[in-house]
């Protein structure tokens, strides 16, 4: 089912802006993946080193003052941010089911209140871990009302857009010319001094 997209119910949760964080936190994950790849490391050792780095981050980007839109509100194992006044938090999580510990709990800043039953009044950055080789990880920007019903959804995936195919026709191949290709020359240190050149 399409969900309508966060900036529908607040505008200031534009698309950029969501970005912004999403590529933080799967650009955390890929590095710690790849540094976190010796004979003693295990899905204990990664995650919550991914978890620590993540909330290290956005606690150092809300702090930073690089974007106007995001504060910090609470720095602890909790974090919460807010965007342009919208408290959010972030689990590494299964957006359609979620199973953390605390997902749906709010803190003292992580409240919004709506009297739509059917608004949303909790925001949620939801890292997915791709199921296989083939997949990709993927964020989820999700907005739960308070009967903790998705609402709301937003996603962002890393990979880049593959070029394809919209007819049938297929292009003419593009004739590229050969590189020209010269042996350098250096020039004796007198002469250098002389042109004035370093090369």
């Amino acid at each position: 089912m399409h969900l309508p997209p966060p900036s529908t119910y607040h505008p200031q949760l534009a698309d950029e802006r969501l970005r912004a964080i999403a590529e933080r936190l799967l650009d955390i994950r890929y590095g710690a993946l790849r540094e976190l790849n010796s004979p003693f490391d295990d899905n204990f050792t990664r995650e919550t080193t991914v978890f620590g780095r993540s909330r290290n981050m956005l606690i150092h980007l809300s702090l930073s003052g690089r974007y106007e839109w995001l504060a910090l509100v609470h720095s602890g194992m909790d974090v919460t941010f807010t965007i342009d006044g919208i408290p959010c938090r972030f689990f590494r999580d299964d957006p359609e089911a979620p199973e953390k510990v605390g997902f749906f709990k709010r803190n003292t800043f992580d409240s919004l209140f709506s009297e739509d039953d059917s608004a949303p009044v909790l925001w949620r950055f939801v890292v997915e871990k791709a199921l296989t080789e083939e997949d990709e990880d993927r964020v989820h920007f999700v907005g739960y009302n308070l009967f903790q019903d998705k609402v709301s959804e937003w996603i962002y995936s890393g990979a880049l857009a593959k070029p394809h195919a919209v007819d049938r026709e297929i292009p003419v191949a593009a004739e590229i010319p050969a590189p020209e290709i010269d042996v350098r020359v250096d020039l004796p240190a007198e002469e250098r001094s002389k042109t004035g050149s370093n090369s």
